[in-house]
């Protein structure tokens, strides 16, 4: 019988200026983008000083030196969305994109996390392909996740959906692949995958309330409740939503709901999955950092306390498949 305990996961999504090229045209994003060159190596060191053991999904065209590496690698067939601006390949066909342009090439980052102990490399797509947008193709999809293997030179065991946007119908050629295990969202209506929308919708701002306020529940979970559906769901449990000024008097509140969620999994020996972007921490750093050692602080009391355990993806669907080989 293997002993339970409870498991804090960390996924990260990884993808600089490719995460929102279609949004940030004006460059009203830029300072967020840019500031990932130094929000990396610290959140490096603070998942060392805690032992934080973290999965970063990598858009692959991160990987490339220059956009005439990246090209070598863009797929035959490119994602033919009805809205053309989610495409990325339209930036690179109208050379805005240059090689010495840091939001779109990452090989130093990555270096970087791959130095650092218990980080898990794994696939945010080749070029942040969107799942649920209509006009792509699973046909499109197998060749993008095949070209960010190639330019990565490496397999993966976990993917993330950008935008969240799981397709359960992909899941078999995630499988076909290699892949293993993909963080899912969180067991409510709320946060059911669902096409991007812009603008201040009513699941936005619900979603914001829930930061603050637990409308939801805590979205912890055992891990005899994952399913294999064909490869693994590990659901999010909560985005790690950055410091706003306009709500600085609730800061209190959003770092509790997170806290609390976390002593609740670590005393009922259940998981809770914890996820953001580099580039969320990239306005407000001392504000941002501030609440990241805060709830780093608070696993570590939840260690010594309860035995709670850091695993990045890999790591649980690891001990997952053990476990359950043991039932065979």
């Amino acid at each position: 019988m293997v002993q339970r305990q409870g498991t804090f996961v960390v996924s990260l999504d990884f993808e600089l200026g490719w995460g929102v090229q279609d949004i940030n045209r004006d460059g009203n994003y830029d300072q967020n983008i840019l500031a990932v060159y130094d929000v990396v190596p610290k959140m490096l060191q603070l998942f060392e000083m805690y032992e934080i053991h973290a999965t970063w999904a990598t858009v692959g065209a991160l990987f490339a030196t220059s956009i005439e590496d990246l090209k070598k690698y863009i797929p035959v067939e490119r994602p033919s969305y009805v809205k053309n601006s989610y495409s990325p390949y339209e930036l690179i066909d109208k050379e805005l994109i240059h090689s010495n342009d840091v939001r779109y090439f990452g090989s130093s980052l990555i270096k970087q996390v791959l130095a650092t102990p218990n980080q898990e490399m794994g696939t945010h797509t080749f070029s942040h392909y969107y799942c649920l947008e209509e006009g792509q193709t699973g046909a499109q999809f197998k060749q993008d996740l095949i070209a960010s293997m190639a330019i990565a030179k490496r397999n993966y065991t976990s993917i993330i959906f950008p935008r969240n946007q799981a397709n359960t119908h992909y899941l078999s050629i995630c499988k076909e692949l290699g892949l293993r295990v993909y963080r899912g969202n969180p067991a409510h209506v709320l946060y059911t995958p669902h096409c991007h929308q812009s603008g201040w919708k009513w699941r936005r701002v619900l979603q914001i309330a829930d930061t603050y306020w637990n409308l939801t529940g805590y979205h912890t979970f055992s891990i005899q409740t994952l399913k294999k559906e064909p490869i693994w769901n590990i659901p999010a449990s909560a985005f790690l939503r950055p410091y706003h000024r306009k709500l600085h008097f609730l800061e209190r509140l959003r770092i509790r709901r997170i806290k609390e969620a976390m002593t609740y999994a670590a005393k009922h020996d259940e998981i809770y999955h914890l996820w953001w972007h580099p580039h969320n921490l990239g306005k407000n750093v001392y504000r941002n950092f501030k609440a990241l050692e805060d709830i780093l602080k608070h696993y570590k009391f939840l260690r010594q306390q309860y035995n709670f355990e850091s695993q990045n993806m890999q790591e649980l669907v690891d001990k997952l498949e053990n476990e359950r080989s043991w039932t065979i």
